[in-house]
């Protein structure tokens, strides 16, 4: 598809007004969970698409920045925003993410496009309020039913994880900071499990616990700060990363909080230790798998035509994960090899579903959430033991690793598959939440 070469008539006000387009169009990629390159790539095709050459587009956490310098005038135009709001909407990325697509192959009028931008940003989510939060609760469940749960711990932790999608939704509504939402999702899940363990007590209750970690790691930006830091983006990386830790402390202030406060009542939350996943019980772990992408996949509004790629690339990428694991390649490892093919394979179900990468990446990851090892850390650091630290370090190594793999597999594949692509080769990393054409044709572009 060829780009727009000539430059823009109607002078400087037309040079704004495409600048406003571009800014409106980068901020909904980064506000609905892009990374800070995608974002730049967006802008700077909108303004090549309308024949502005030479922009120079800024992002940081919580500002963007876009400037260009009229060759005819001389003057320089700069247009900036604060991202006002943040929240993983992957309906709403894909739809933008077409939207610039559609640009690049024949573009409409600036008012237009722009009229197109604000219908997105005012469209209802695809899945109805209650759809989303049974989503959120279905990642519990399936996180459960992944760890080996029972019918009981199963329906506790899908009644947990609903809880703590109400409560910390309501906090998020009061304009409260994200570490006391998640402090206090963190504590809703010892609650049920002490709760479980009363009715119960052979249960492995703790398993709520984690059930409700995953579920609140699930959303955390992490692999939005790795794809930044790794990309050259340090200080939007950087400050993605502190949120990353801000949002993980308030989870390990709640469970750890709750969970001293339960041993004072004589209720002690035990984690069995770990037990690597073996392909001859794979079975059970698989449909659990299935369950947790699916309703994630609810919870951030992924588009109704991917769920089917979600599913198979959360199967895919839960075998690999079993396979690497049964051959002592330690979690960390086993995660990264995992996430490596599930971002390969992303790159060929993304142009099969026509969404971008990232929401397929993104789902079918959160099986391997390092929820288990959080918590493991945090009984054994209430217990006095370094272990804990160990433990806490091991889940962040998992983190990185599920991020840094999926970048690379989509990184070599869009390295051997779109040399061609003009924008992209301005960048360090792959585009991830953008629609990019594998192709070895010249002509073609994202």
């Amino acid at each position: 598809m060829a780009l727009a070469s000539s430059a823009p008539a109607g002078g400087t006000n037309a040079s704004r007004s495409i600048l406003d387009l571009a800014i409106r169009c980068g901020e909904v990629i980064f506000a609905s969970g892009a990374s800070a390159e995608d974002a730049t790539a967006s802008m700077l095709a909108v303004t090549r698409a309308y024949g502005l050459r030479g922009c120079e587009a800024d992002v940081t956490h919580t500002m963007i920045t876009l400037s260009y310098d009229d060759p005819d005038s001389g003057d320089g135009i700069t247009k900036s925003r604060n991202v006002k709001y943040r929240t993983l909407d992957y309906t709403r990325l894909t739809n933008t993410s077409t939207l610039i697509g559609d640009l690049l192959h024949a573009p409409v009028s600036v008012a237009e496009a722009r009229s197109r931008v604000d219908a997105i940003i005012r469209a209802k989510p695809t899945y109805p309020k209650i759809v989303r939060r049974v989503g959120w609760s279905l990642v519990g469940a399936g996180a459960a039913l992944l760890l080996g749960g029972g019918l009981l711990v199963i329906v506790a932790a899908f009644i947990a994880t609903f809880v703590v999608d109400l409560v910390t939704s309501w906090l998020a509504r009061t304009r409260i900071s994200v570490f006391y939402q998640t402090l206090a999702g963190g504590a809703i899940g010892p609650l049920v499990a002490a709760f479980v363990h009363v009715i119960e007590p052979s249960a492995s209750s703790s398993l709520v616990v984690v059930a409700t970690i995953i579920m609140l790691l699930a959303g955390v930006t992490s692999f939005g700060a790795v794809q930044d830091v790794l990309s050259g983006f340090y200080v939007t990386g950087t400050a993605r990363i502190l949120e990353a830790l801000l949002i993980t402390g308030g989870l390990v202030a709640g469970v750890a909080g709750t969970s001293m406060l339960l041993a004072r009542f004589g209720l002690v939350l035990n984690i069995e230790p770990y037990v690597p996943p073996t392909l001859e019980g794979v079975t059970w772990a698989l449909v659990g798998s299935v369950i947790i992408v699916v309703g994630f996949a609810f919870g951030v509004d992924v588009p109704a035509r991917a769920l089917w790629a979600v599913c198979v690339l959360g199967v895919l990428g839960y075998l690999v994960f079993t396979a690497v694991v049964t051959s002592d390649f330690g979690v960390a490892w086993s995660g990264g090899v995992a996430a490596f093919v599930v971002g390969v394979l992303s790159a060929f179900a993304s142009r099969a579903a026509r969404v971008p990468a990232l929401p397929l990446v993104v789902s079918a990851l959160v099986p391997l959430v390092p929820g288990a090892s959080l918590f493991r850390g945090l009984l054994e650091l209430s217990d006095g033991s370094i272990n804990g630290l160990l433990s806490m370090l091991e889940a962040a190594a998992i983190a990185v690793a599920l991020a840094a793999g999926a970048l690379l597999g989509q990184y070599v594949i869009q390295s051997l598959l779109g040399p061609a692509r003009r924008i992209q080769r301005r960048f360090v990393g792959p585009l991830m939440g953008l629609q990019v054409q594998l192709s070895r044709s010249q002509d073609e572009t994202i």
